[in-house]
């Protein structure tokens, strides 16, 4: 099988979207870093691009990338549940769905739009 260098460009940066999340995410100053409501945009915005990523980048199903997208968000809201000052919630959770689900869907548009 052949790795075409789109699919290294999205494997990287979903790796340092990873280490961000988890690694940048553990640091005490990220503790209210972003005041609610916009750390569900953060999250939307995350989840959307590494929806894009999974499904563009690396070319997976639609229906991996969800899967694939919403157990790094459980992940990450399990860790922060360790975390001092940091807090797991089923809001942001959703916030990942709805962002994962947002970049699925502007991925398929464009799709339809280059194909017209």
């Amino acid at each position: 099988m052949k790795v075409s260098p789109r699919q290294v460009l999205a494997a990287l940066l979903l790796g340092l979207m990873l280490l961000a999340l988890f690694a940048g995410g553990a640091q005490p100053e990220a503790a209210g870093l972003i005041p609610a409501p916009w750390d569900k945009l953060a999250h939307l915005t995350l989840f959307a691009v590494l929806a894009l990523l999974l499904r563009g980048g690396l070319g997976l199903p639609a229906w991996l990338a969800l899967l694939i997208a919403l157990g790094i968000g459980a992940a990450d809201e399990f860790h922060q549940a360790g975390l001092p000052g940091r807090f797991a919630g089923l809001d942001d959770w959703l916030a990942d769905l709805v962002g994962a689900l947002l970049g699925l869907a502007l991925l398929r548009l464009w799709g339809r739009r280059t194909r017209a």
